[in-house]
């Protein structure tokens, strides 16, 4: 059979067809963020996880460090971009000091102008509304940006105002000493104590604002190496999975406050835990900047947090 001039035009039209739509399909495949751990990866994390994030900060330091661990300041009432100014003069005093830094709006971009924040201060004005005066709760992490990982509660306030609890500062959860260890690649985030013994309504969880903001939003617990092991809340968890940080900052309800306040959201059951007795010893978080192949995989830093006897 005989092709003319117009046949062969048309056969090398479609054969590049077929390979633009080859092409495009592998690079939308290829484009999703990392291969997912075989170890049964999180429903939470399937649904999130549609890209990997770049680091977004300058390298570590070149030599061991000891860290001040920053009191909160108040963020009530105060512009966005002030509350930008105030992150960026912390994240230049920390182990990710970089002059290219710029919060991540991704994490912070959901701020809104001059609205109060919710107080460190755990108690509430009345039964309804949340305190808003003085430290704000949400700067711990904003203040302290090489602690990538925090404890929390994951409800913020006590039912009543009883001075012993409401002006305790171990109620706070503010670190006493956080370092890191050059040769290791280890960030050592360090509590005296907490102040809770957990029953099953009251509990603690990992925050990782600090962890999502700078890249690092991959997390896993390796119980083999913590000398302390959380009691999870949920059969899913950081210990068995790997966790997506979904941490950020925007205008919520919860404080109770008209027009809202700016808070921190949303709640990852996974990464609640339990505690029970008296807690000591040592939690070993391993932190990916893009998804790992596997919870075994070499992190790209290690945060441990010290819990007492210290």
């Amino acid at each position: 059979m005989k092709l003319n001039n117009s046949s062969l035009f048309s056969i090398v039209c479609i054969f590049l067809a077929l390979l633009m739509l080859k092409f495009y399909f592998d690079s939308n495949v290829n484009s999703v963020g990392g291969i997912k751990d075989q170890n049964n990866p999180s429903v939470a994390e399937q649904q999130v996880d549609t890209k990997n994030t770049p680091l977004r900060v300058a390298g570590l330091p070149s030599a061991d460090a000891d860290i001040a661990v920053n009191y909160p300041v108040s963020l009530s009432y105060k512009t966005k971009k002030e509350v930008y100014e105030i992150r960026k003069k912390y994240v230049a005093k920390s182990i990710f000091a970089s002059d290219n830094y710029e919060p991540s709006d991704e994490v912070f971009g959901m701020i809104v102008d001059n609205k109060p924040w919710q107080s460190l201060n755990i108690c509430k004005n009345n039964q309804r509304e949340a305190r808003v005066d003085g430290p704000s709760e949400e700067a711990r992490f904003i203040v302290n940006p090489t602690m990538l990982v925090a404890l929390e509660f994951p409800f913020t306030w006590g039912p009543g105002n009883e001075a012993d609890f409401c002006q305790n500062q171990i109620n706070q959860l503010l670190p006493n000493k956080i370092t890191y260890s050059k040769s290791k690649n280890e960030i050592s985030v360090y509590y005296s104590m907490l102040p809770f013994e957990a029953d099953d309504v009251y509990f603690y969880q990992f925050n990782g604002v600090n962890a999502a903001d700078l890249g690092y939003r991959y997390a896993y617990v390796d119980l083999n190496k913590s000398t302390y092991k959380p009691t999870f809340s949920q059969d899913e968890n950081i210990s068995n999975n790997i966790a997506l940080f979904q941490n950020f900052i925007h205008l919520g309800s919860s404080c109770g406050v008209e027009g809202g306040c700016n808070n921190g959201s949303p709640r990852q059951q996974m990464l609640e835990f339990h505690v029970y007795g008296k807690p000591e010893g040592m939690i070993y978080l391993k932190l990916w900047l893009n998804r790992p192949n596997s919870y075994k995989d070499r992190a790209d830093i290690v945060e441990k947090i010290i819990i007492g006897n210290n």
